[in-house]
């Protein structure tokens, strides 16, 4: 895939822009799944964003590695954002954007792979 993809919010309070993924990620941890969500990962210079911070909740959980992001009108899960950090292996792991690619706009999410994370087991 190839190009820039468009998204928002349910009400388009929140909008972002960013290339089209060439994978997303479906996650069965306990907050992907209760969000419903498929990330798409990006450096945070590849999204350009258009947010209204008053109608913009941040939720933090566990281990606060991540910062998620949903619209308090219309309620979507928009996007997540965490910083760089080091593993206890010492792999170093960089900042990200993690956009919810089921907000994107005129993009077929069958035409890219879905990638399985069993995050609710640690894996």
């Amino acid at each position: 895939m190839t190009g820039q993809v468009r998204g928002s919010c349910h009400c388009g309070a929140q909008r972002f822009a960013a290339p089209a993924p060439e994978t997303v990620t479906h996650c069965n941890c306990s907050s992907c799944t209760k969000r419903g969500t498929l990330a798409a990962y990006y450096a945070p210079g590849e999204v350009e964003m258009s947010l209204t911070p008053e109608i913009l909740a941040a939720y933090q959980w566990g281990d606060r590695m991540m910062t998620f992001h949903h619209c308090t009108t219309c309620g979507c899960a928009v996007f997540a954002e965490s910083d760089a950090w080091t593993t206890d292996e010492g792999e170093d792991r960089p900042a990200r954007i993690v956009l919810n690619a089921r907000l994107f706009d005129d993009f077929d999410l069958d035409a890219v792979p879905v990638r399985h994370v069993d995050g609710r087991n640690g894996g």
